[in-house]
């Protein structure tokens, strides 16, 4: 339903001449809609971007009228400065990826996510959607400090966040960083990573038992995207999500098509169809204004269901 156009300069630490002639040229080929900015976190130089890029981004941004929403990647730290975000979200920032790994204490200690450490995640997550952008976040399991009880503390934490796009991937051993030296050491690495994190393989050998790191894995796959828990989860994503009243509010033919197609498609042909209805008569007495975002999520719950060979789970 929804494509996205990158954009190749890094907002941190490109010129802000150089990102606006970026937005000039796709502007100039007829591109309207999502673009995202690839950049590794985006707010990793705050003083720059507070201002430079961003006043430049928004001056130009109010010149055509908002042609653009802009999608990208932070450090959970963005909650922490209402000023930034409420700068990004009156450029046209809508989504931001962050990594939030794991709720876990010791396995935020393990991988070095110093930002994540001693902090209310799920708090955090909540600001961030209130000032006006959507959060997906990127989830592991498969840490040394990781017990059975992290599958039911994953799914707990990514339906109680409302983060609708939950990646999930069984942890891997990159080349050339401290892990892989640290398992290599030990012995432990079996294979490459092969760098898809939803084919549920791994490229060391766990601490936990392997069959069962895999079994709870599945565990947090069909309990965040099964069709029920996947609506409840947008639920409450729209409940703490603010809809920013930058740019242009009219609908776009692609969005009617998309709604279209989800009628026909998940309303009426697939397993979760009864989900669907609540879900979207609930979306048209309680957030109207909403709506669109939610044939959206609804869109993204069929994809998700596919990429994991859950179209035929109806709970």
């Amino acid at each position: 339903m929804r494509n996205y156009c990158p954009f190749g300069a890094q907002g941190t630490n490109e010129n802000p001449i150089q990102v606006i002639n970026e937005l000039e040229a796709l502007y100039n080929l007829n591109w309207r809609g999502p673009v995202l900015i690839v950049d590794d976190n985006f707010i990793g130089n705050k003083h720059e971007i507070k201002n430079n890029l961003l006043p430049a981004m928004k001056s130009w941004m109010q010149s055509h009228n908002y042609p653009f929403k802009f999608n990208t990647e932070t450090s959970i730290n963005l909650a922490d400065d209402e000023e930034l975000m409420q700068m990004m979200v009156e450029t046209g920032f809508s989504s931001t990826f962050v990594g939030i790994e794991t709720p876990e204490e010791k396995s935020l200690h393990e991988c070095h996510k110093i930002q994540n450490k001693n902090r209310d995640l799920l708090l955090s997550v909540k600001k961030i959607q209130n000032a006006g952008m959507q959060v997906s976040g990127g989830f592991i399991v498969g840490f040394d400090s990781d017990t059975p009880s992290v599958f039911q503390r994953q799914i707990d934490f990514i339906q109680q966040s409302g983060i609708v796009s939950a990646m999930v991937g069984l942890l891997n051993a990159p080349k050339n960083t401290k892990l892989y030296e640290r398992l290599e050491a030990e012995n432990r690495l079996t294979v490459e990573s092969s760098g898809n994190n939803t084919d549920a393989s791994m490229n060391f050998i766990p601490k936990m038992d392997h069959h069962e790191l895999l079994v709870g894995y599945k565990k947090i796959i069909t309990g965040i995207y099964s069709p029920k828990p996947y609506y409840q989860r947008i639920r409450q994503c729209l409940n703490n999500y603010k809809r920013p009243k930058t740019g242009k509010g009219r609908v776009q033919l692609n969005y009617l098509a998309g709604f279209i197609k989800s009628v026909f498609i998940i309303g009426l042909a697939n397993s979760g169809r009864r989900e669907y209805w609540k879900f979207l008569f609930w979306t048209l007495f309680r957030k109207p204004g909403l709506m669109i975002d939610a044939i959206t999520f609804a869109v993204y719950g069929y994809h998700f269901r596919t990429v994991y060979g859950l179209r035929n789970k109806s709970r």
